[in-house]
C-alpha cells in the first residue's frame, strides 16, 4: 500500500469516526465517556495483553510444527508488531511478519505465510464456535444456521491441507477475488507447510489455545458492559462484539471499520440501549482493541526493526 493510499484510508476511517460521534451527539458522547468507571480499565486492558500472550504462544506453536525457530521473546515482539497492521483488509497486512523473518532468520515466505493464514482461520472459527454456541443457548435458529455454514466453510479449508486437488480450487476460487489476488498467488507454493500446520495434533493445541483467547475477550467487553453501566449478561455482551466483528470481517473492509462500529451500535439499540450510550461504549471499544493495539504494533515494529 503506498504512502498516499495509507493517508486516503487513514483521513478516510478519520471522517467516519468524526460523522459516526456527530450522529449521537458530541455533547452526549463526552458526557457518557466522561461517566464510564475507568476503574475498570486496568482490567480491561490486563486482559487484553493476556489475549496477546496467549495469541503469540499459538503462534509459537506453529511456527515450531514447520521448523521455524525463534525465542519466545522475539515471536511475541513479532506477533506485536503484526498488530500495527490491523487496519487492512481482512488483517492481510499481518503478512509483514513473514517478511521480518525472511529478512532477520531468512525463511522463505512460503514457508511462513501460512501461519499468518492459520492465524486468522483460527480466530474465524473461534468466532464461529462462540456464536453458535451462543445461538443454541438463545435457542436462535438463525444463528445457528449461519454459524454452522460458516464453521463448514472453514473446516472445509483446514481439511484442503491433506487433499491437495481441493487445495487447488479453493486457491481457483480466492484469486478470482481481487483483493485476495496476490495473496492467493503467494499461497499456492505453500500447500506442504499448510498441510502440516492442519496435522491434528497441531490443531488441538492450537484450538485449546484459542479457546482460551475467546474467552479473554468475552471477559474483556464485558467489563465495557458494566462500566457503563450496562447490566447485560456476558452472553450477550460476547453475541454484540463477536457478531458485530464477524460482520466486519466478512465485508474485507479494513478491520472492519464502518461496519462493525454501525452493527454493535444497531444490536445496542434493539435493546433499548440509548444511541449516545451505544456510540461511547463502541468506540471505547476500538479504541482499545484497534488503536490502541495498532499503536502498540508500531511501537513493537520499531523496537524489533531497530534490534534485528
Amino acid at each position: 500500500m503506498t504512502l498516499s493510499k495509507k493517508f486516503l484510508l487513514l483521513f478516510g476511517i478519520l471522517i467516519f469516526y468524526v460523522v459516526f460521534i456527530a450522529y449521537s451527539d458530541f455533547q452526549e458522547f463526552s458526557i457518557n465517556i466522561s461517566q464510564f468507571e475507568f476503574s475498570y480499565l486496568p482490567i480491561i486492558l490486563a486482559f487484553i495483553f493476556l489475549g496477546i500472550i496467549i495469541r503469540g504462544t499459538r503462534q509459537q506453536l506453529l511456527y515450531k510444527q514447520i521448523e521455524v525457530f525463534i525465542s519466545f521473546k522475539t515471536g511475541i515482539l513479532l506477533y506485536i508488531s503484526g498488530l500495527s497492521m490491523i487496519v487492512t483488509p481482512g488483517g492481510s497486512g499481518e503478512l509483514i511478519k513473514s517478511y521480518y523473518l525472511k529478512k532477520n532468520f531468512g525463511y522463505p515466505l512460503a514457508k511462513t505465510f501460512p501461519v499468518v493464514i492459520m492465524e486468522r482461520l483460527l480466530d474465524l472459527a473461534g468466532i464461529g464456535g462462540v456464536l453458535l454456541i451462543v445461538g443454541l443457548l438463545l435457542g436462535n435458529y438463525n444463528i445457528i444456521l449461519l454459524m454452522l455454514i460458516l464453521l463448514s466453510v472453514v473446516s472445509l479449508i483446514f481439511v484442503s491441507g491433506k487433499k491437495e486437488k481441493l487445495f487447488n480450487f479453493l486457491l481457483s476460487i480466492l484469486e478470482k477475488i481481487p483483493i485476495l489476488k496476490k495473496q492467493a498467488t503467494s499461497f499456492s507454493e505453500s500447500y506442504q507447510v499448510f498441510g502440516e500446520l492442519t496435522s491434528s495434533k497441531i490443531m488441538t493445541k492450537t484450538l485449546g489455545l484459542s479457546f482460551f483467547v475467546w474467552m479473554t475477550d468475552a471477559i474483556m467487553i464485558y467489563f465495557i458492559f458494566i462500566g457503563f453501566n450496562l447490566n447485560f449478561d456476558i452472553i450477550f455482551s460476547t453475541f454484540s462484539m463477536y457478531s458485530s466483528l464477524l460482520l466486519g470481517v466478512l465485508t474485507m473492509v479494513p478491520a472492519g471499520v464502518g461496519v462493525t462500529e454501525v452493527s454493535f451500535v444497531e444490536i445496542l439499540k434493539g435493546e433499548g440501549v440509548d444511541t449516545a450510550v451505544s456510540t461511547s461504549l463502541v468506540i471505547l471499544f476500538r479504541l482499545v482493541t484497534i488503536w490502541f493495539l495498532t499503536a502498540l504494533g508500531f511501537c513493537a515494529t520499531r523496537y524489533f526493526l531497530k534490534n534485528n
